[in-house]
């Protein structure tokens, strides 16, 4: 066939298939249904064809489409999917799909109509739904709505699928299906997270499975939410008497539910209110500790560590840490109690500000430029409040100090307390040193003796202990006196005769501190005497051991021994001669010579008990009564 003769022929084909288009349109063709499931080979036979029919061209065409033609004794086929069977001309399927469903015709040597129309219905899963949109969302929920086409004649949809994906490589298993058990195309997801990426598809569901999931839905993040992580504390520890450190570990990402601007940090002494809270913030996500400075020393504080977001703080991770110990204050209200000639008592209250747990106190002590220490004072179980009480000991008489007090911590020394300046009392006096001792009668002594060779401000009065030595226990006699008279002498009466006596003194002052205390003085060394008829004519004076008396006193009462045994004898005659009269000695100032002394004890009313005080030696006397 020639070039010209083949478009004659191609020509006169399409004028044959528009007129036969047109008159299949126009036709009351007999329509034949056939349903079959999806996934089974299915075999069209051609109607009008049998095993007798000549075919010289055939064509197969779904819904007006051609899909395959036998011209020439050569089948050309459009789909892989399908096939020709030459020995009845049959269209063949290969594992038929829901895209099969369609309207079928045969028309065998160009005819303008085919014999029967075949109604193919395949059975399957839906189709794909298609793109699902995004709403409305918030920070925990998404409303998605999505449109889904099929041949109603298919098995209804009864279910969707769908599927969650995080971020924008996650994959699509990660997240659990939502089934929305319906059929309408609509959904709302919710329990997602705050501030995070997501995206979904969709999935149809009829009796006979599942499609495939749809195109994706285009990205979408989340609103923000306040943080639920809160940070972790690694470390807490202070770092002077006024700062602390802490030190923190984020949370996870995935809690701070917007961007990481940061971190919080709460801090208030513990014995605060809520409302003296002080914050700081600290605007770099990579920080993790930060040191808290220009704090309360020896205080607990409660600190607080959050991260927070544009929409707020998170929950605060708490710890508490304490201050280190600072120097103590002064200690408050130091008072002297007590004072003796060795002894100051004094008191004390804790420092208004301890800061610390205080270990004990040193109490210093300055007399004549001399700083001295007392061994520290642990601190007792005093209850809170109460004062704390210390006795300095071993001081020296009448002497002043300086007293301070200060507490202390196991780290630091604290500030010294006011000084308080207190003076010791006085001392008793030292021993008296007797001198003389000396029968006076049978039943009376007499007793002279020196005042103390240290004394401090005054003597006020000599206590006189004597006893019979077959008793224990001593009497007293008081005898006012002063601190100017060097020499003081004592008779004592009313003895019994034939008894042996001991017989010391002792000196006493009136207390600087309390006048109405009596501070006695040592007792001079004792002596004993015996009474017996006529003593006093026979028992000289009370010689003294060398090392009572300086050899020139010693040396005196010996050459004067002569001299007063005479003054004796003189007094003797006196009495017996019942004269009454006292001479006193002559002045010193008339001569340089010892002037005899004559005492007529009767005959000048002497008593009992009198008391003699001399000015030196034996040159003269001044005497008082006491009674």
């Amino acid at each position: 066939m020639n070039f010209l003769a083949k478009i004659h022929f191609g020509l006169l084909l399409f004028g044959l298939f528009s007129r036969a288009a047109r008159i299949f349109d126009e036709e009351n063709i007999p329509m034949k249904q056939i349903s079959v499931t999806a996934g089974y080979n299915l075999t069209l036979p051609c109607p009008g064809v049998n095993e007798h029919s000549l075919i010289d061209t055939l064509v197969w065409k779904k819904s007006q489409q051609t899909i395959l033609k036998f011209v020439n004794g050569l089948p050309m086929v459009h789909n892989q999917k399908i096939s020709l069977l030459t020995d009845n001309y049959s269209l063949y399927f290969n594992k038929t799909v829901s895209t099969d469903t369609g309207e079928y015709s045969c028309i065998i040597n160009d005819r303008h109509s085919p014999e029967s129309i075949i109604d193919l219905l395949i059975q399957d899963v839906p189709a794909p739904p298609e793109r699902p949109l995004i709403t409305y969302f918030t920070s925990r929920q998404v409303n998605l709505s999505w449109a889904h086409l099929q041949d109603s004649r298919n098995d209804p949809v009864i279910d969707f699928i769908i599927q969650i994906r995080f971020g924008e490589n996650g994959a699509w298993d990660e997240c659990p299906e939502v089934h929305t058990n319906s059929s309408e195309a609509s959904y709302v997801v919710r329990g997602l997270k705050p501030f995070t990426v997501y995206s979904f598809r969709i999935l149809a569901v009829n009796k006979l499975g599942v499609s495939l999931p749809s195109k994706e839905s285009y990205y979408i993040c989340t609103l923000r939410e306040a943080p639920v992580g809160k940070p972790t504390t690694t470390v807490a520890h202070n770092t002077s008497s006024t700062s602390v450190r802490i030190s923190w570990k984020p949370p996870t990402l995935d809690t701070i539910h917007g961007e990481f601007l940061g971190y919080r940090i709460t801090y208030r002494a513990r014995d605060k209110q809520p409302e003296d809270i002080k914050e700081i913030y600290i605007r770099d996500s990579s920080v993790e500790s930060h040191e808290i400075t220009n704090l309360e020393t020896f205080t607990q504080y409660l600190v607080s560590v959050q991260v927070f977001n544009p929409e707020g703080p998170g929950p605060a991770s708490t710890v508490l840490i304490m201050t280190d110990e600072g120097v103590p204050s002064k200690p408050q209200n130091v008072r002297v109690l007590d004072i003796t000639s060795t002894t100051i008592k004094i008191s004390w209250y804790e420092p208004e500000r301890p800061n610390g747990v205080i270990h004990a106190y040193r109490v210093y002590y300055v007399f004549l430029n001399q700083t001295l220490l007392h061994l520290p004072m642990l601190k007792n179980d005093a209850s809170v409040g109460s004062p704390f009480h210390y006795t300095l000991i071993n001081l020296k008489p009448y002497t002043e100090y300086k007293i301070i007090v200060i507490a202390f911590t196991l780290k630091y020394d604290g500030e010294p307390s006011d000084p308080v300046i207190q003076r010791t009392d006085i001392a008793g006096p030292s021993a008296p040193q007797i001198i003389n001792l000396t029968c006076h009668s049978q039943d009376a002594i007499f007793l002279q003796w020196r005042r103390p060779t240290s004394f401090y401000n005054s003597i006020d009065f000599y206590v006189i202990n004597y006893k019979e030595n077959s008793y224990s226990n001593y009497q007293q006699i008081q005898l006012n006196t002063s601190s100017s008279y060097p020499e003081t002498a004592i008779i004592i009466q009313n003895l019994t005769t034939y008894n042996v006596y001991t017989v010391n003194v002792q000196a006493a002052s009136s207390s600087i501190i309390n006048p109405r205390r009596i501070l006695l003085g040592s007792h001079s060394a004792s002596r004993k005497i015996t009474l017996q008829p006529n003593c006093e004519t026979i028992q000289p004076l009370l010689r003294q051991s060398t090392s009572e008396y300086d050899i020139p006193i010693l040396a005196a009462i010996v050459g004067s021994f002569g001299f007063i045994f005479f003054v004796l004898l003189i007094i003797l005659w006196r009495k017996c001669c019942s004269t009454s009269n006292y001479r006193e000695p002559s002045s010193p100032q008339q001569t340089n010579q010892p002037q005899t002394v004559i005492i007529n004890w009767e005959a000048n009313g002497v008593e009992k008990n009198e008391t003699i005080h001399t000015n030196g030696g034996l040159n003269g006397y001044n005497h008082s009564k006491n009674v």
